[in-house]
């Protein structure tokens, strides 16, 4: 069966699209910042790849890159969008390397 959005194209916003599609539910709220930043996902490492330059935000003095959390929403909103595509949650995988992955699962 096909799902159908609610919203026609017309009634998205124009400009900068956004994976929010301009919804007040799906905005980052501050409890969702305050979050991330318990977690550090805001902090990167010290070395920084060409294509993660457009996810950075600053650099700080230490050297450490902080990541930009209007754009971790946003591809973390693309990410909830593509697993809940899939039809079958058993054919849902998520893969760690790290420690802090691993031990959620």
């Amino acid at each position: 069966s096909t799902r159908r959005c609610p919203r026609s194209l017309s009634s998205l916003p124009k400009g900068n699209p956004t994976m929010s599609g301009g919804l007040d539910v799906l905005q980052m709220k501050e409890e969702d910042v305050l979050k991330f930043l318990a977690a550090g996902t805001h902090l990167g490492g010290t070395n920084l790849d060409f294509q993660m330059e457009q996810y950075i935000y600053k650099r700080k003095s230490d050297g450490i890159y902080i990541i930009n959390l209007k754009r971790t929403w946003e591809k973390l909103l693309l990410a909830a969008r593509a697993i809940v595509a899939i039809e079958n949650p058993a054919d849902v995988s998520v893969i760690s390397s790290r420690n802090t992955g691993q031990r959620l699962f």
